[in-house]
């Protein structure tokens, strides 16, 4: 376990798993590329001292709970994308 401004620090290049990052816009991009090393080790409770939002933010992604931040839609949107190119047969549900 390290602590959360070491992941905070860290770039995230899951995006290069996604055949077509294009789906996502462009702010939902930076977003995923500047939060998604945080956001993993948070999944993987390998983060030492999560604040509140930390934890509200595992809570919405284990869908507990409805997003209602900029971060927390697209890693929701990124996740569903990843999830298709996993199971290519599930189909993405569309958002208002």
């Amino acid at each position: 376990m390290l602590p959360r401004e070491h992941y905070v620090k860290q770039p995230f290049y899951g995006l290069n798993d996604l055949p077509d990052a294009g789906d996502l816009t462009g702010a939902q991009q930076r977003l995923i590329k500047k939060h998604g090393t945080l956001i993993t080790a948070l999944l993987n409770d390998e983060v030492l001292n999560p604040n509140l939002a930390d934890m509200r933010l595992v809570k919405i992604i284990t869908q507990k709970s409805a997003p209602t931040t900029p971060v927390e839609q697209a890693w929701l949107k990124f996740d569903s994308l990843r999830e298709q190119t996993v199971n290519p047969h599930k189909k993405l549900k569309k958002s208002a």
